[in-house]
């Protein structure tokens, strides 16, 4: 009779720790995939931003480009008008 006490304290200890055991690896699984979607969402958002970074760069510099141009036009008017006066 004690020695089935025992084994069935044993078994009572081991049934307790397999349960933890597996608390312990369902709460780690469901961690890893928490933290998987995060990054997975992160490294989607760093290439949109990486992306969109690259598509304003590029409209900067076009806008920059256009209004070097304006600019340019601006003084070869503003040399006409100058020059046009300095004849009168």
């Amino acid at each position: 009779m004690l020695v089935k006490e025992m084994a069935l304290k044993k078994f009572t200890l081991h049934l307790d720790a397999a349960i933890v055991i597996a608390l312990v690896v369902a709460l780690s699984l469901g961690m890893n995939a928490f933290q998987y979607f995060q990054v997975k969402s992160l490294t989607e958002e760093n290439a949109r931003l990486q992306f969109q970074g690259i598509a304003d760069k590029l409209n900067l510099d076009s806008q920059q480009s256009f209004i070097d141009r304006q600019n340019a036009k601006i003084e070869q008017l503003e040399a006409a008008v100058s020059s046009a006066q300095a004849a009168d």
